[in-house]
């Protein structure tokens, strides 16, 4: 019974030592976690100026910069990956 009454005492003081914890842990890593990164002081930040173009295979947005680009019937595409290009490729 003694046995049983400590270990009662042993789970109940791990529980409440971790619910005391648990919200200042989380504090500190929101604390210590980087914000989301801002924009540099002469405009927005790379990535985000220009025109976003659409692959024509799977719909996804890509950056120009980004794109695997081919030109069809002189026409520049612009595809998210080497995949989406063949598959255009293929069909076309």
């Amino acid at each position: 019974m003694r046995l049983l009454l400590s270990l009662f005492a042993i789970v109940a003081a791990f529980l409440l030592l971790r619910s005391l914890l648990e919200p200042l842990v989380k504090a500190i890593v929101a604390f210590l976690t980087p914000a989301s990164p801002r924009p540099h002081a002469g405009g927005p930040s790379p990535g985000t100026v220009g025109e976003l173009k659409k692959d024509p295979v799977c719909g996804t947005f890509v950056a120009p910069e980004l794109a695997v680009t081919q030109s069809f019937h002189g026409q520049t595409l612009h595809f998210c990956s080497t995949k989406c290009r063949d598959e255009y490729a293929r069909t076309a």
